[in-house]
């Protein structure tokens, strides 16, 4: 439901004589139950790549030494019992003609999505036989989402969890309560004989859509307390609530006023709750101290106008060019679609992804957003603008078009523009169509009452009162508005 993409992370593997790099393994075919039959036929497959391979490699060095698998994907199959375990011997018994097993190689181990309909005993079984494997291992990366995991099943995923190498690790729809998190966040935290913990060398932490609660959000800080080199932070949809989302806020606060995890690059706080003026300048504080940040997701975060602001003023004083900014769902209305609306202006024209849907912004903040795109000097990155279920009408459309310009002459790498779920009549949805063509998203939640201006002059008195805060709008902006309104008379 919310696009989180992917970045892509350098492979960590063991130095080699080899320039050639070692392969992934991978199991074929759409998603099934993987049988004993159909784990023998993954083994007699990699066999076949594996074998390759090393010719490839000793043609290029002559030599045996060279590590021929790296990485390792299992996800999107169902494994039986029986069919983990010839799997796990097949990784852990030395390859064909070499003293090394195969798994001693393996650095990245996406093992997501392993034990769907699978009985909770068959598969935490699975789980433990599939992870035991990499007890000797060097896991840099590891990828345990979309399994149903419980208090066992952490015990039963410990030996791919608990590895100092570990740097990234992903726990997405698993379904983890507090309990759960407090497990993970003991075998994160725990630094045995004083090197060190996990935590302190992670790059990359990722829980999404579980069911940990406030309980879970005090478990993350107390992760967040010993990580020190994040650059990819995801802790969304975990139904942490206001008081979870408080203590979220305020760990990651103390965590980079502390000067800890200077180079985060994404952040996606989707689904908190940061209505509180506590959450608002925390955020505040952590987006004004970045310098990295590329990718910002604060999509249903209870934001309003008011931590808006704080937003776009935090991102303004930092030193982030931002390329993805995700603030839907925030009940963003007029006054917030101004402050995006001078962030853009000053962004120097690097965002390329915009998301602000299912907001309240009107065709008055649209026009406003769609004026800062006219009146930057430094040209537009943008990519995809999403503006579904905003109240638009006439004049927010013929806004859009209009910052696009002729032949899209002024928005040049704009290639895709959602304005579904709006108010447009037949006639401007036909404008949008023959402005945008293929770069339309789908409109089969258009209201072609065309009805969504109706309103607009009713609300001048509340403009007036908001004056005082607003920013100072240039003539331009005021040209593009009046402009956009004379259009919308056109018959």
């Amino acid at each position: 439901q919310h696009p989180h993409p992917r970045q892509k992370q350098k492979t960590h593997h063991p130095s080699t004589m080899a320039s050639i790099a070692p392969i992934k393994l991978e199991p074929p075919g759409p998603r099934e139950v993987v049988t004993v039959e159909k784990a023998n036929e993954f083994i007699k497959l990699w066999t076949e790549q594996l074998l390759d391979h090393r010719k490839k490699v000793q043609a290029e060095n002559g030599g045996d030494n060279a590590i021929l698998c790296d990485r390792i994907r299992l996800s999107d199959k169902s494994y039986t019992a029986e069919a983990a375990q010839i799997i796990a011997s097949f990784l852990n018994e030395p390859f064909e003609g070499t003293a090394v097993p195969l798994a001693h190689g393996i650095v990245e181990a996406d093992l997501s999505d392993m034990i769907a309909s699978r009985l909770t005993e068959e598969g935490l079984q699975v789980l433990q036989t599939i992870c035991g494997a990499f007890a000797d291992s060097k896991l840099v990366d590891v990828d345990l989402s979309d399994n149903a995991i419980g208090e066992q099943g952490i015990g039963a995923c410990k030996t791919a969890l608990d590895q100092k190498s570990l740097e990234r690790l992903a726990l997405c729809n698993n379904g983890l309560s507090q309990e759960t998190m407090a497990q993970v966040a003991d075998i994160l935290t725990h630094d045995e004989d004083g090197t060190g913990c996990i935590a302190s060398n992670l790059t990359k932490i990722h829980f999404y859509n579980n069911m940990s609660g406030e309980g879970g959000a005090k478990e993350f800080a107390r992760i967040l307390e010993k990580c020190t080199k994040l650059v990819d932070i995801r802790f969304s949809s975990t139904r942490a609530g206001k008081a979870g989302s408080d203590i979220v806020a305020s760990a990651l606060d103390a965590s980079l006023s502390e000067g800890h995890n200077p180079n985060l690059v994404k952040l996606d706080l989707c689904d908190n709750n940061f209505a509180n003026k506590a959450s608002h300048e925390a955020l505040f504080r952590v987006l004004g101290s970045t310098k990295s940040l590329t990718y910002l997701n604060l999509r249903d975060c209870d934001l309003e106008d008011d931590g808006i602001k704080k937003v776009c003023h935090a991102l303004f004083e930092s030193d982030s060019v931002l390329e993805h900014l995700d603030l839907s769902g925030n009940e963003v209305e007029k006054q917030g679609a101004k402050h995006i609306a001078d962030y853009i202006r000053d962004s120097g024209g690097k965002l390329k992804i915009l998301r602000l849907e299912d907001n309240e912004m009107t065709s008055k903040g649209v026009v406003t957003i769609a004026a800062a795109f006219h009146c930057s000097e430094d040209g537009h990155s943008i990519e995809e603008i999403q503006l579904n279920t905003c109240m638009v009408g006439a004049i927010g459309a013929r806004a859009v078009i209009d910052a696009f310009g002729p032949d899209g002459i002024d928005l040049p790498y704009l290639n895709k523009v959602h304005l579904n779920g709006n108010s447009f009549a037949e006639d401007v949805l036909g404008e949008l169509e023959a402005a945008f063509d293929d770069k339309l998203g789908e409109m089969d939640d258009n209201d072609s009452d065309g009805e969504a201006d109706d309103d607009l002059s009713d609300d001048e008195e509340e403009e007036d009162e908001d004056e005082s805060e607003a920013p100072v709008v240039d003539a331009g902006e005021v040209d593009d508005l009046a402009d956009a309104m004379s259009k919308s008379l056109i018959v």
